[in-house]
């Protein structure tokens, strides 16, 4: 439900363009940077699919994305679990940073999630996330 906080244990995903990746196709801060007029950063919850494997979810996620933007050729979708990056970000940053992560349905994308905590200025907070992500694959259906 709107609001909800997602579980410790489930994941979400972000996507990320090329200008949020290096050469060698890893994540930085970039992709989770809030801009000034965001008040979360957006994710998918995968668990909230009930797809049952990261492959299928992958590709739900590929087409509710591909229904909101283009997906760049290069780009990529970060996987993350709630949990640690919460108790990442709590232990790393300086001030204990306590982020939370929260149902924010949409109606063409009912898996829409936020994370709460931080704001556009915040990078070391961005990075930190980066620092967190689990699993990274293509935006786009490898071909």
């Amino acid at each position: 439900m709107k609001g909800d906080l997602l579980p410790d244990h489930d994941h979400i995903s972000r996507y990320c363009s090329v200008t949020q990746c290096t050469e060698g196709e890893q994540v930085t801060g970039r992709a989770f940077q809030l801009r000034q007029i965001d008040n979360y950063l957006s994710a998918n919850w995968l668990e909230f699919l009930q797809l049952y494997n990261r492959k299928n979810e992958i590709e739900e996620i590929r087409k509710v994305l591909s229904s909101k933007l283009s997906l760049g050729a290069k780009a990529k979708i970060a996987v993350l679990n709630v949990g640690k990056i919460i108790d990442y970000v709590c232990t790393k940053s300086p001030d204990a940073r306590k982020l939370r992560v929260s149902h924010e349905p949409e109606e063409n994308d009912p898996s829409h999630s936020g994370v709460y905590g931080y704001g556009y200025d915040d990078q070391l907070i961005a990075d930190l996330i980066a620092e967190a992500v689990q699993e990274i694959y293509p935006a786009r259906e490898p071909e």
